[in-house]
């Protein structure tokens, strides 16, 4: 499986949980890189069948065929009081409490719009933030060696137990590790990065500012 492949797969997961099923998923898999080829700077203009544009347009159906589905099935499983397992079910949860004061209705297309929008905006950087993070840790065994020394203690060996928010706040190497690896190659070189909490400079870090070291 392809880095795409992987982010894709967890972000379906993330977004529209059990409510697209495997065969769907798979569909918007391999669909998807017709979208992202269609981004290409040079590119005919016209939507002609056979261009990369046309391509889009028909990837672009398929992917709301699915996610249209997926809103609707999400819906129904609400309404009858199912437990919600992604972001579209907590979304039909929170339009549906009387003391939300938004906007109460929308469409399955409109829902699958947003989903796909969000699709569109998470796969070339956290693909690229995949990619780097693995080759980080192939170009260093000790930290994966680690890493994995870490998953097997909080996981207690159960490599297919479902995370939850307690398993995460137990990876601390883990997060360091991935903080890291965007710190040393961000996805997405545009966002500026930021010193959050206050560092006291000590002699140490002056004396190397001052010979350029750092």
């Amino acid at each position: 499986m392809t880095a795409r492949h992987l982010n894709m797969e967890t972000s379906l997961g993330v977004f529209c949980g059990s409510h697209i099923p495997e065969h769907g998923a798979n569909d918007i898999n391999v669909k998807y890189w017709d979208i992202t080829q269609s981004l290409e700077l040079v590119n005919f203009p016209l939507a002609l069948p056979g261009t990369k544009v046309y391509k889009a347009i028909q990837a672009r159906k398929v992917a709301m065929h699915w996610l249209e589905l997926a809103a609707h099935k999400s819906k129904i499983a609400m309404a009858n009081g199912g437990a919600p397992e992604c972001m579209l079910d907590e979304w039909v949860l929170t339009l549906a409490d009387p003391n939300y004061k938004g906007r109460k209705e929308f469409s399955d297309t409109e829902m699958a719009m947003v989903l796909f929008s969000f699709l569109f905006a998470s796969q070339d950087a956290m693909s690229s933030g995949l990619i780097y993070g693995f080759q980080h840790l192939a170009d260093h065994p000790e930290v994966l060696a680690k890493v994995r020394e870490e998953q097997d203690r909080v996981r207690q060996g159960n490599y297919v137990k479902p995370l939850n928010m307690d398993m995460m706040a137990q990876m601390t190497y883990l997060h360091a590790v991935v903080k890291e690896s965007m710190r040393v190659k961000p996805p997405v070189l545009m966002v500026r990065l930021f010193s959050m909490p206050s560092l006291a400079l000590v002699d140490t870090w002056v004396s190397l500012f001052a010979s350029g070291s750092v």
